[in-house]
């Protein structure tokens, strides 16, 4: 029987066999890997927003449009389509070319010379960049089995946080390394200056993974799945018509919770700037490495978290370890921005970033345990949409709004901070409660059928 022939027979038939262990974990691994470079790609341009300001002569709202919308339409315009694919084609495949176009579209970024061409090579990568989810998370829901769910999901979430760590620690070293370097002329009437190099520079490694990706990880068998075919359209929005009072509060939970986090990570290091006075050379390396260390205490203490809630009250554990740390998280990080000096504000964002790391595998896995194999793509799709299109769409412009249209004045740039957490955080909790019987009740129905 070929390869392909006896994928698709585990496919139709509901046969699975766990992978090896070392060969499921290091394709988690590097999945998540991949998403650290896919979070790097996306977030440097953050570090870079007092230089591209200046060369462009932008406003805050400008600069958010072009760190998050631009980034955001492209993304949810091609997401998808992509993601229908990516349950029914091959999810490497798919995922080792997002990961190919979105290096050279931040190295694109990199030369872009105006405005507009800076924003196309944005867009391009946001559209690249929605394969990543949908392939991912669908990969590892097949690499491991449900019980060990919360922990990939920890190790692949590690990527992401990392990722936006890395951007701000390996974007703070480069502005260093590229600090009062003169503008180059290259042919053509190019001319880089110090953020081009940045963004030529960060866009290189993501090639070199995606060479790794493409030799060394094999795609997973679909488990549990009762055909090979897509399922139609109509059956997937039939599915979440019927599950709709855990899907829409959950995903709206996410979706705010997602504005928050990528309003405050986008102007994180301009309110250090603002605030303190540390310029992105120092505030980078100090924030980065603060969510470098917090990301994984906050990813294991998560797990540990989920797992102990799992063995006492499964039907609903994960959505209470996700209200759990929530509700530890924003009083943390209303409180950081009120700081009275740089080093009280960090180690109160340290803890509020430990809290807010734990809520991602209890919350990962839950999504992908309650929607069925032959789903999980394009649901993953909508949480995905959920948070990056929502979130890293809005997330960035609602601060600057607040500064630019309540505040009129750039330096109160702490107190929008502060005071957008304090408004949504609330909201985030009773979605998230209200999320909690309709998914106990799926989690039933879920393990009914598979043991039917």
């Amino acid at each position: 029987m070929l390869q392909s022939e006896a994928v698709a027979h585990q496919a139709t038939s509901g046969a699975w066999t766990l992978p090896a262990s070392s060969g499921a974990w290091y394709s988690v691994v590097v999945l998540s890997l991949v998403s650290m470079m896919s979070n790097i790609d996306r977030g440097i341009v953050n570090l870079l927003v007092g230089p591209i300001k200046r060369d462009l002569h932008l406003s805050d709202t400008a600069i958010s449009l072009l760190i998050g919308l631009t980034f955001s339409i492209a993304y949810v315009l091609f997401s998808f389509p992509l993601s229908r694919l990516a349950d029914t084609k091959s999810r490497k495949v798919i995922l080792t070319a997002g990961l190919t176009l979105w290096s050279v579209a931040t190295m694109l970024c990199g030369l872009a010379q105006q405005l507009w061409q800076l924003f196309a090579a944005r867009a391009l990568v946001g559209a690249a960049e929605s394969v990543k989810g949908p392939c991912s998370m669908s990969m590892i829901a097949d690499l491991v089995p449900h019980e060990k769910l919360p922990r990939a999901f920890a190790i692949y979430q590690l990527g992401i946080t990392g990722g936006m760590a890395g951007a701000l620690v390996i974007g703070g070293l480069l502005l260093s390394v590229f600090a009062g370097m003169p503008p180059l002329s290259l042919p053509g009437g190019l001319v880089v200056r110090d953020w081009h190099m940045v963004l030529l520079v960060t866009g290189l490694p993501g090639l070199l993974l995606a060479l790794v990706m493409l030799v060394s990880v094999k795609e997973p068998a679909r488990r549990d799945r009762k055909s090979a075919a897509g399922v139609p359209l109509r059956d997937v929005l039939r599915f979440l018509g019927l599950n709709w009072k855990f899907y829409a509060p959950l995903f709206l939970s996410i979706a705010v919770a997602s504005v928050e986090s990528y309003g405050l990570q986008a102007w994180r290091p301009m309110f250090f700037e603002r605030t303190y006075g540390w310029g992105p050379e120092r505030v980078g390396p100090l924030l980065g490495g603060a969510i470098l260390i917090a990301t994984p205490l906050g990813l294991y203490l998560g797990t540990l978290l989920a797992e102990y809630l799992t063995k006492r009250r499964p039907h609903d554990a994960l959505l209470v370890a996700c209200l759990m740390s929530y509700g530890l998280a924003m009083p943390l990080l209303v409180a950081m921005p009120l700081m009275p000096n740089p080093w009280l504000a960090l180690a109160s964002g340290f803890f509020g970033f430990t809290a807010w790391s734990m809520t991602a595998p209890g919350q990962n896995a839950a999504i992908q345990i309650v929607t069925p194999n032959e789903m999980r793509g394009q649901i993953s799709a909508l949480y995905l949409f959920s948070i990056s299109v929502v979130g890293g769409g809005f997330g960035p412009t609602a601060i600057a709004l607040i500064t630019d249209r309540v505040f009129h004045n750039e330096a109160m740039l702490r107190y929008a901070l502060s005071g957008f957490t304090l408004m949504v955080g609330p909201v985030i909790l009773l979605l998230i409660f209200s999320a909690m019987k309709p998914y106990a009740q799926a989690y039933q129905r879920m393990q009914a059928g598979a043991s039917s």
